[in-house]
């Protein structure tokens, strides 16, 4: 994995020698672009670590992050972190593809979808390794917003964007957990197979990038059957009772209609595993257990919608590719409340706020000066934290409380000085050091 974000600092560098050397007679001597420095693993981390943050905290604009002409405003954990001009440079020049190969649109080999990819082909790569998904997941589409000009771009009227970069996802439907994303390029690019339905070849090639067809799993679409498709008659021009529900079945397809209430149309629903069986509050329980396993990919969406802090971009794939980061996000935390043996499991917000804390302090921060105390000049020091080695932890001595419930807090770095567990944020507050 490291490797390959190195091959991901190594196209950004590129990038960036390349504009700055295609734009050099037009570019203003005091412009920011001249002021780029080749990008470092640290500073990709610190990159992502304010972009999550940015999900969490709320603000206008990027600017409004740095922003120190009001105290009311300040957020100074963004100050220290990354300069705001050093941030809107990598934000500008992140790259995760050769952009030698990124060929114009008139040329044969052209892929819209060219400049995130990588990313994309990386994470389908490794979504799969660490899970094995139980028996039920389900395919469904959803939307990276964008209004901005792109040939992918699509028109979703049920989605709350309805205009944007269009992707199939498979994922567990307990949980979520994408499986696997695959971006819709639009009819001329990802044309349906003569003699398939779009929906077959879609569920079909996710199982199989997967690993997972024809394992047994019950697997759940959307769609498959309208109105308009080849059915049964007796299916076709059902008109049952509300609350009823007629069925067909050969061999192990079922077939169904069913009318959930007076003034609602049929649904019609196929199945190959679930038996023509009602419930007790008379629903079919093959709506049931549609209800209940398909939303998955919309229970995903609507949890990333909250801390994603999406903003508008120019650049349709430069979003696109800031949205990725955040589905691997979403990835992390499923697995940690699958694998955790911590009482009780983190937050949402307490884990995104623990993943910013780590990304932040991955190396050592530069020295931040002590609050003084007028009768002791040895006060005027240099107090800094340092990383602990491997992955171990400490209690912070500024904020943790392990008296309180839910009071500890655990640091990966320590006092440069006296040893003692320290966040970087508490440094200002860390009175009771020996060297004092």
């Amino acid at each position: 994995m490291e490797i390959k974000i190195n091959v991901f600092l190594f196209h950004s560098n590129s990038y960036a020698k390349h504009i700055i050397r295609s734009t050099r007679a037009v570019t203003k001597r005091d412009s920011r672009v001249t002021l780029w420095k080749p990008l470092t693993i640290r500073e990709l981390k610190l990159f992502l670590s304010i972009v999550f943050n940015m999900g969490l905290i709320r603000k206008s604009s990027i600017e409004e992050y740095w922003n120190s002409t009001m105290a009311s405003q300040a957020s100074n954990w963004f100050k220290r972190t990354i300069s705001r001009n050093r941030f809107q440079n990598i934000l500008r020049f992140l790259y995760v593809s050769d952009h030698s190969k990124n060929f114009p649109r008139d040329h044969p080999g052209y892929d819209p979808a060219s400049r995130f990819r990588p990313l994309l082909n990386f994470m389908n790569r490794q979504f799969g390794r660490f899970l094995v998904p139980e028996k039920e997941i389900c395919v469904d589409e959803t939307l990276v917003a964008s209004k901005g000009h792109n040939i992918m771009r699509q028109y979703i009227p049920s989605k709350a964007g309805k205009f944007g970069i269009k992707f199939w996802m498979l994922c567990e439907s307990a949980t979520g957990y994408i499986l696997q994303m695959t971006v819709y390029r639009g009819r001329n690019f990802d044309p349906v197979p003569s003699g398939e339905l779009q929906g077959t070849q879609v569920v079909t090639s996710l199982l199989s990038s997967a690993n997972l067809l024809n394992k047994c799993y019950h697997v759940f679409c959307d769609r498959t059957l309208r109105k308009n498709r080849p059915m049964p008659n007796v299916i076709k021009s059902a008109d049952p009772a509300p609350n009823n529900a007629v069925y067909m079945r050969k061999g192990k397809v079922l077939c169904m209609a069913y009318r959930d209430a007076d003034g609602k149309r049929p649904v019609r629903m196929l199945s190959t595993y679930l038996p023509a069986q009602e419930l007790r509050s008379g629903k079919p329980k093959i709506v049931h257990v549609y209800n209940k396993n398909m939303g998955g990919v919309d229970t995903t969406d609507s949890v990333m919608k909250a801390y994603s802090g999406q903003r508008k971009n120019r650049k349709t794939w430069k979003k696109v590719l800031l949205h990725l980061y955040h589905r691997i996000l979403h990835n992390a935390y499923i697995l940690y409340t699958k694998n955790t043996a911590d009482t009780p499991i983190k937050s949402r917000v307490r884990f995104i706020q623990d993943v910013v804390e780590s990304l932040s302090d991955t190396v050592t921060i530069n020295v931040i000066p002590a609050r003084a105390r007028p009768h002791d000049q040895r006060r005027n020091i240099h107090v800094g934290v340092k990383l602990l080695s491997g992955r171990k932890e400490k209690d912070c001595c500024v904020c943790s409380r392990r008296s309180q419930a839910g009071g500890r807090r655990r640091s990966r770095t320590a006092c440069s000085f006296c040893g003692k567990g320290l966040h970087r944020c508490c440094i200002q507050f860390h009175y009771n050091c020996h060297e004092y």
